[in-house]
């Protein structure tokens, strides 16, 4: 009788199946990160993550999270708003008994309903702070964590909103409390003035924004497009790195396909090496689905 084979789905959703499972995979992520994984500092906020973050948005599979933990992926980013809060769920399930071995990214912002008093005076400050407050503590329950490693403002547009007084107060107390190990904000390619500005104040630890080689994207879900100044936004995000500002690319593939020669095959792995040869990245978020993309990226590692 010939013998049966199952999927690597069906294998990790077996093995992982009980303390056992997890126990296991968690020693084989903490001994996959100590013997061969190169570990980038996100700028000098003393957390180390591998050059590749797992973006968790694009999966309702924990299985496809642990395996890639399991591949030496020890960065996840994910976010309140994705899956109205059952994406970081997910993540939290699939992380459950190894969290001391992941560092989580995870996202909150204010949106314009929220803020009856556009931000202004004592009442505005209030708002602020009580949306920021109850968004962090539901990412916190559906993550099933104490901390968060980097708690980002998500999609930064407003400047005003971004460098509030009250909004930067949040985030400071939250670093010095313990909730969150660093902050940041994730922010597009039209809002170059953000990480412009945080260049000059230095309080934000993190920024993620849109990096590929082809300097533009089209929106996956939205299909709209977008592009930058390429030279711009290097010497921009060059002068980051420098004040030891961590940054985190996201869009890294959506630029399409590159080669770094006529010898070598055009590959969405080639993308994302291409912004890892970047000294002043940390880390390159990816939105990965399925086994076949984690292995594809993971390859080199």
């Amino acid at each position: 009788m010939s013998e049966k084979r199952i999927s690597r789905k069906e294998f990790f959703n077996s093995a992982l199946t009980g303390i056992a499972g997890i126990s296991l995979i968690s020693r084989n992520i903490a001994g996959l990160l100590s013997s061969g994984t190169e570990l980038r500092p996100v700028g000098k906020t003393g957390i180390m993550v591998s050059p590749i973050c797992f973006g968790a948005s694009r999966t309702n599979d924990e299985s496809v999270i642990r395996y890639a933990l399991s591949k030496g992926i020890n960065f996840i980013d994910t976010g309140h708003a994705y899956g109205n809060g059952n994406n970081e769920k997910l993540v939290g399930n699939a992380v459950a008994g190894m969290r001391a071995n992941v560092i989580i990214q995870s996202k909150i912002r204010l949106e314009e309903n929220e803020l009856p008093s556009k931000g202004k005076g004592r009442k505005g400050a209030a708002e602020i702070r009580n949306v920021l407050s109850a968004k962090l503590e539901a990412s916190l329950k559906a993550l099933n964590t104490s901390y968060i490693d980097v708690l980002l403002y998500h999609e930064a547009l407003d400047e005003n909103l971004l460098f509030h007084q009250e909004t930067m107060k949040f985030f400071g107390d939250m670093k010095k409390s313990g909730i969150i190990k660093a902050h940041g904000f994730s922010t597009h390619n039209d809002y170059m003035n953000l990480p412009e500005r945080n260049n000059s104040e230095g309080f934000y630890d993190v920024v993620m924004v849109p990096f590929n080689h082809q300097g533009s994207f089209v929106h996956s879900i939205t299909s709209s497009y977008a592009e930058w100044n390429q030279a711009k936004l290097i010497s921009v995000l060059t002068e980051a790195g420098s004040k030891g500002i961590g940054v985190i690319a996201m869009k890294t593939c959506s630029g399409g396909k590159y080669s770094s020669s006529s010898t070598v095959e055009s590959s969405y792995k080639e993308s994302v090496l291409w912004v890892l040869q970047h000294k002043f990245i940390s880390s390159a978020s990816i939105a990965m689905a399925n086994f076949e993309q984690i292995d594809e990226h993971v390859s080199w590692l």
